[in-house]
């Protein structure tokens, strides 16, 4: 059964419509909702790990997922959900763009009913057209709506009836008249009559929740039922008896509100999201903890050059603890974890940040704490506002820093640490935050109960970091108070709590012999975890023992610190980009090399491809006054762009030649598609060279250079290209759309999506040859290098490498380890002679020599 998910600002309107599409369904659906944010998301907005979580939970691999969205920024965080998933996922979602409530309920109907995906699809775009209709803004049938235009068969039997239902053919009862109609075998249409047996509209498909709505049928007025087919008279009878029982409904009733419907306890706590933070299996007693609350004054002050030294002097006592976390963090969470409090350091020295409470306090005469506290709140609000899910986490940090300020200004140090748990169990926290959670002992929290955060926070990173278990239980206060309304505040050792944080679990007084199947749960777990992460590290070998180095994408450190974990050989693509987007004004220099020596300490010290800024016309950044193009696709985009804007490129080559000096990054240029490129971008990458030569700044000469081959020109100029380049990576997304001149993310170009295609496949085999025959290397990126069918064909084609989602790289290894190189070159030869992307999956499914 097809899954929905509906992405809403509003967690209230998100809860309300997911109980109004179940009174319409057929039966239960897979449904989800991803709406607010803040604590209990009962804040307006939209977070995009809630998305791809939501998505997950209702997720089938045959059926796919429906999704969508109220407003603008809902799609943009929609988007960016879609980058947390495994490639053979994205490729099974649907962004559909059809009205919120009335697409939910078209939506609905059809998934009770066991539509397809596309059917679905299509009912909910044309949910809007009844309302259109019944206002007068909209008076033709638009081509692609569900009507039928021919004639009903010529041997249809019919019946008129009389709809009573006080409110006409509204959403129920259409429903109801959907799901009765769609058990016949029968060609069942629909039409409302406007006098004596004369239509006034064309007959409807009765299967279709949106055309029967588009028939505005109200109280008494008459429609015609027509029906054709093994069953016909069946359905008519059922239908006729449906509409006299007023569909179910009593006359007299009046529209039962979303607040009088009543669930059983089981269905509410299955309802609510309980999301997995820390992997792990815990169970103890509950303790509480209360975070401090500081009261703050908004009353003038007299001297504010008093409160601005107050202000400095905890500035200077909070810069002692971060440098002091800092160095013991290095020992606990390691090098790359303790960078988070170095970040700590950075935002308390932010000189806007300083600047704004300077000017609150001298300009508005408010106390030091006000001024602090507001311009705090003001910072993370902008966090909060991203697109990009791992910087809205980084509010975490901001208001992090806050407290700890404000502990000082209030002399509250004491009330910021965690509680000291008389027995080992469970604590419960309002949010957790990376000072917080640097201070836990694992021996005496066994478990951690939040009641907002995400995994990808820093607080996330570092209970993992602990193996501390913990979730996100943005219901947990209704949970407690209705499970046991006299517990609160404190520790309670007659309530125990029991979680798994893999799934997403939480039980209320567990049993014995539950807590005896968790506990072997997690033996299995933990024995699994170790065997897997072995098997991770070992280099990816065909049966004969050639290796293919696997590499991950990556756009910052979070990937590369999951790629390290999966076993990747190193960043095959870092998507530069994700450090512009967001933003004001271009990151510095300084920023870019910062950012490439965490990764270099993430991965390891392992080869890391930066790849050079890689946007166009299409993505929204304000500093770059990009101009508006038609195509944005075909326009002033990637290297395209670099090569027009001379400053932006010079700092970013500068900015990685000199990172190269500490650890292993290399530079990829993206959308080649002319050798006169190559050319200029080395042009201009040995004049960066000889400036940082003059001005005695460290740096690495010669670095390896690769190129992106995106486009069909860049393929065919393999070997002109090779001599200007160490390393070829096809990014196979870009290569097919080029090649099939099809934008990828047309529902309508579906078709011509699949890389397995033979023509991408003969681009692909001519730069293997070519880039061989020059001595280069030649690696695969994009969603093919993820799929598991296309490996055997990639490695007879004799690509190197592949680079690809960290997720999926246990995966692909494991795919690599099957094959034989000799069988797969023989498949790949037999592949390359037909014709279709279908009969090149067909043969790969019905190999038997692999």
């Amino acid at each position: 059964m097809v899954g929905l998910v509906l992405v809403s600002h509003s967690r209230d309107l998100a809860e309300a419509l997911i109980a109004l599409v179940k009174q319409v369904s057929a039966q239960d659906i897979p449904i989800a909702a991803a709406a607010g944010v803040g604590p209990e998301c009962r804040e307006f907005g939209t977070d995009a790990v809630a998305i791809s979580e939501a998505i997950q939970s209702v997720y089938s691999s045959a059926h796919g997922v429906l999704v969508l969205m109220d407003l603008g920024s809902a799609l943009l965080s929609a988007e960016m959900a879609l980058e947390f998933l495994p490639d053979d996922m994205q490729a099974n979602i649907r962004f559909c763009a059809a009205p919120l409530v009335e697409g939910a309920i078209a939506a609905g109907v059809q998934i009770g009913l066991g539509s397809p995906l596309d059917t679905i699809v299509q009912e909910a775009r044309q949910a809007l057209y009844p309302k259109l209709e019944q206002l007068g803004e909209f008076f033709e049938t638009p081509d692609n709506l569900s009507t039928s235009t021919d004639n009903p068969p010529d041997d249809s039997q019919e019946i008129i009836v009389e709809v009573v239902n006080p409110h006409g053919l509204h959403i129920r009862p259409a429903a109801h008249f959907v799901k009765t109609a769609a058990q016949f075998d029968a060609d069942i249409r629909v039409y409302k009559l406007a006098g004596p047996d004369q239509p006034a509209s064309p007959p409807v498909p009765a299967t279709s929740l949106s055309s029967l709505m588009i028939l505005g049928v109200a109280c008494h007025d008459r429609i015609g039922i027509l029906a054709a087919g093994c069953e016909a008279e069946q359905a008519l009878d059922e239908l006729r008896l449906l509409v006299a029982d007023n569909f179910g409904e009593p006359l007299e009733m009046e529209e039962t509100s979303i607040s009088d419907t009543v669930m059983s306890p089981n269905d509410v706590l299955n309802e609510r999201k309980i999301i997995p933070l820390s992997e792990g299996i815990a169970y103890g007693p509950a303790t509480f903890y209360q975070e401090p609350r500081f009261r703050i004054s908004r009353e003038p002050v007299d001297r504010p050059e008093r409160e601005w030294k107050r202000l400095q002097g905890s500035f200077q006592a909070v810069r002692r603890e971060i440098e002091q976390r800092h160095q013991s963090a290095q020992a606990t969470f390691g090098a790359e974890n303790a960078e988070i409090f170095e970040a700590h350091r950075y935002i308390l020295d932010d000189h806007v940040l300083v600047e704004q409470v300077r000017e609150r306090i001298f300009n508005d005469h408010l106390s030091a704490a006000a001024a602090w506290n507001d311009s705090v709140r003001k910072m993370a609000d902008s966090y909060r506002d991203l697109s990009d899910a791992c910087l809205q986490d980084r509010v975490q940090d901001v208001l992090d820093i806050g407290n700890q300020v404000l502990s000082k200004l209030f002399e509250q140090e004491g009330e910021m640490a965690p509680p000291t748990l008389v027995t080992p169990g469970i604590l419960i926290v309002q949010e957790l935050s990376p000072t917080f959670v640097s201070q836990l002992n694992p021996q005496q929290v066994l478990g951690l109960i939040a009641q907002q955060g995400g995994p990808t926070d820093h607080s996330s990173i570092l209970a993992r970091s602990l193996g501390i278990p913990a979730i996100a239980v943005p219901s947990f206060s209704e949970m407690l108070h209705e499970h046991e309304p006299s517990i609160e505040g404190s520790t309670s050792p007659e309530l125990v709590l029991a979680l798994d944080a893999f799934h997403g679990e939480l039980w209320f007084d567990p049993s014995a012999d539950l807590l005896s199947q968790l506990q072997q749960q997690q033996s299995a777990w933990q024995t699994e975890r170790r065997r897997h992460l072995q098997i991770c590290h070992e280099p990816a070998e065909t049966l004969e023992g050639n290796r293919i180095g696997i590499m991950a994408n990556a756009g910052g450190s979070f990937d590369a610190d999951i790629a390290e974990r999966n076993g990747a050989e190193g960043i095959g693509v870092l998507r530069t980009e994700f450090l512009y987007l967001s933003r004001e004004s271009a990151p510095t220099e300084d920023e870019q090399i910062e950012m490439l020596l965490t990764l270099g300490k993430s991965i390891k010290g392992k080869p890391i491809y930066a790849r050079t800024l890689d946007i166009g016309g299409d993505k929204s950044v304000p500093y770059l006054r990009l101009p508006h193009e038609e195509n944005p696709f075909l326009g002033v985009r990637s290297i395209r762009l670099s090569l027009r804007s001379i400053e932006l490129f010079t700092t970013q080559l500068r900015a990685i030649l000199r990172a190269a000096a500490e650890t292993d990054v290399r530079i990829m240029f993206p959308m080649i598609s002319q050798v006169e490129e190559l050319l200029q971008t080395r042009q201009r990458l040995e004049e960066v060279h000889h400036t940082l030569d003059r001005e005695c700044l460290p740096h690495r000469w010669p670095i390896e250079v690769a190129m992106m081959v995106e486009t069909p020109s860049a393929a065919l100029l393999t070997s002109s290209c090779a001599r200007y380049v160490n390393y070829f990576s096809i990014g196979t997304n870009d290569l097919t759309q080029y090649t099939f001149a099809a934008e990828r993310g047309n529902p309508e170009l579906n078709d011509y999506t699949d890389s397995l295609h033979p023509a991408v496949l003969h681009l692909m085999h001519h730069v293997v040859e070519a880039a061989h025959q020059n001595g280069k290397h030649v690696g695969v990126c994009g969603e093919l290098a993820s799929d598991p069918a296309a490996i055997p064909v990639l490695i007879g084609l004799g690509v190197d490498e592949l680079s690809l989602n960290p997720a999926n790289i246990p995966a692909i290894k494991t795919a690599v380890r099957k094959v034989s190189q000799e069988n797969a070159s023989e498949l790949t030869a037999a592949i390359l002679q037909l014709d279709t992307a279908t009969a090149v999956r067909e043969m790969i499914a019905s190999s038997s020599f692999l």
